[in-house]
């Protein structure tokens, strides 16, 4: 072909045109592979729903680089127990997928069932990476490195899912427990606990196991994260009579030492919470009939005393207030404090009680407190311990009344409270 300026252009119209027919073909093979890929993905679903290994063929017959079809065909070949074959479809699904921690696991577990243990092995590994805060890859390969026999870091796999998923944790740690036959040390050791969900978790499980030096370790590890388990602790302690671990476990949340023979608070000169257990001053288990505070005019010594207003039917069978001491066996005490008391009436007065708290027998008290004292009143009581005494409680109570109902009405005071061993 020749132009009005007679150059021949055929060459150039040959190029646009092969460039042309080349793309068509490009387009065409790229719808061609897409309608391959969508037929496969079809039919690879289809075989998920069905588990039919002929439309899983089918499949990776028409797109054989899809790794969703050869994971599909896998885990077909996995249920119908031809476990050499699935392997080699859920190593190609990995392969052609590298990044998906889900593949590599599928690859890992059919490992371990064909009893390839050292490749079920690395094949988890290849996951850990691709997913490192995930619970699911840290559980898989702990658990076929425990059934490989390799304890220690199978339990460092399983912390770390634990730390991933808490909800893990109990079992885990159960699972170290029977391995190692409750053994403590074994048990922190392989599970190297770093968050303090991971130690509430351990200390729960000794609690359970009724090893009290580990659960109180693990308690004070866990932090304010704990502060609730420790309460409940220190009331399942002293229910037990367990009183020096309770007190141990009771000492984590507070600036105090408890000391035998020792009060805490003895003139109610600081406001503590009457509700919880342990070893200050604690409201009775029945505060009804009664209203306590803390009264800044005319304490018997320093600023402040305890005030009672009696305004009901107290229950005469609960402590008013009482206080848990660690005591020591066949010990000769005395006690001393101060009482004032205005237009108190009731058929069962007040009366300040120490009761050993091992056997709840009453070691002395003092006499009933009259309708008015005109002032302070000092009152002491002599008591020694029994031969297998841990505490005392020394407690505000009540002189069994007669007949019920049996109120008490007017207002008391309590304040310098003393106790020395003698």
């Amino acid at each position: 072909m020749v132009n009005s300026k007679g150059l021949d252009q055929t060459p150039g119209l040959v190029r646009r045109t092969a460039i042309s027919a080349g793309l068509v073909f490009i387009l065409l093979l790229l719808i061609l592979n897409a309608g391959r890929a969508g037929l496969g993905g079809l039919l690879a679903a289809d075989a998920a729903k069905t588990s039919d290994i002929a439309i899983a063929n089918r499949a990776i017959s028409v797109n054989a680089n899809n790794p969703e079809t050869h994971y599909v065909r896998g885990m077909i070949l996995e249920g119908l127990q031809d476990l050499p074959s699935a392997v080699v479809e859920f190593n190609r699904a990995a392969v052609a997928r590298p990044d998906d921690f889900a593949l590599w696991l599928s690859l890992a577990r059919a490992r371990e069932l064909n009893g390839e243990s050292d490749g079920a092995i690395a094949a988890a590994r290849q996951a850990i990476p691709l997913a490192p805060y995930y619970a699911e890859p840290h559980w898989q390969l702990g658990n076929i490195l425990l059934r490989a026999g390799q304890p220690d870091e199978a339990f460092k796999e399983l912390g770390l899912a634990g730390v991933s998923n808490p909800l893990l944790m109990p079992g885990i740690i159960g699972l170290a427990g029977q391995m190692s036959n409750g053994n403590a040390e074994f048990i922190e050791r392989v599970l190297q606990p770093t968050t303090p969900e991971a130690y509430l978790a351990l200390g729960q499980y000794f609690r359970q196991q009724h090893q009290m030096d580990a659960a109180i370790a693990m308690d004070a590890a866990a932090g304010s994260a704990a502060k609730d388990e420790r309460l409940s602790y220190i009331r399942e302690l002293v229910a037990g009579k367990k009183f020096k671990e309770a007190a141990t476990v009771w000492e984590i949340d507070h600036n105090k030492a408890v000391t035998p023979g020792v009060m805490i608070n003895p003139g109610f000169e600081e406001e503590t919470n009457l509700d919880e257990p342990g070893f200050m001053w604690r409201v009775g288990d029945s505060p009804q009939g009664f209203h306590l505070s803390l009264d800044p005019n005319n304490p018997r010594e320093g600023r402040l005393s305890l005030k009672v207003d009696f305004d009901g039917n107290p229950d005469p069978n609960s402590p008013i207030i009482s206080q848990l001491v660690l005591a020591e066996p066949r010990t000769h005490y005395q006690l001393r404090f101060a009482i004032r008391s205005e237009d108190v009436v009731s058929g069962g007065l007040p009366r300040v009680v120490v009761i050993e708290a091992d056997t709840t027998n009453v070691l002395g008290q003092s006499g009933d407190v009259p309708r008015d004292t005109n002032g302070w009143r000092e009152y002491t009581v002599d008591f020694e311990s029994g031969p297998s005494a841990r505490a005392i409680q020394i407690m505000l109570g009540r002189q069994i009344c007669d007949k019920s109902p049996c109120p008490i009405f007017g207002h008391l005071w309590l304040d310098n409270f003393v106790l020395q061993k003698l």
